[in-house]
């Protein structure tokens, strides 16, 4: 049995030539810090929580971390020791400072996203104290509660 008719072939509208790009470095948001979308404003490529999930499966940890944080909106903070709360430093003078408990000594640098810090500055806003904890409590305190 053979049959017979008409067939269409129709050119696709999207070539890869047109739907190309990358980018080492470019403009970022204000706001967040992070890498800007789309193509016309040579924003950075989306990484999305499927594509993560599979670099987990793989077992990509360097790699999870040069591209979601690294590459995107790493920022420095210092950090008090004693309370845990976002300290004030100045660099130049190279001084620090927590206001919350008055501390000028135990202070340390932290690597944080900068989204991070947004949304702890954010808390901060509404008096939500959020905490970074810089070090292991000791083994023989127990936790209460």
């Amino acid at each position: 049995m053979i049959f017979l008719g008409p067939t269409y072939y129709q050119r696709l509208k999207h070539m890869v030539d047109d739907k190309i790009h990358s980018r080492g470095r470019g403009p970022v948001q204000i706001l967040t810090r992070q890498p800007a979308e789309g193509r016309s404003r040579d924003g950075g490529l989306r990484f999305g929580e499927m594509e993560r999930d599979c670099m987990i499966a793989h077992g990509a940890a360097h790699f999870l971390k040069e591209r979601l944080f690294d590459q995107s909106d790493a920022y420095r903070v210092h950090v008090c020791e004693r309370c845990g709360l976002i300290a004030i430093a100045n660099l130049k003078k190279n001084s620090f400072e927590c206001r919350g408990c008055k501390n000028k000594t135990d202070i340390v640098q932290v690597h944080i996203p900068y989204a991070c810090k947004l949304l702890f500055q954010e808390l901060m806003a509404m008096a939500i104290a959020p905490r970074m904890l810089t070090k292991e409590p000791p083994k023989d305190q127990k936790k209460k509660g």
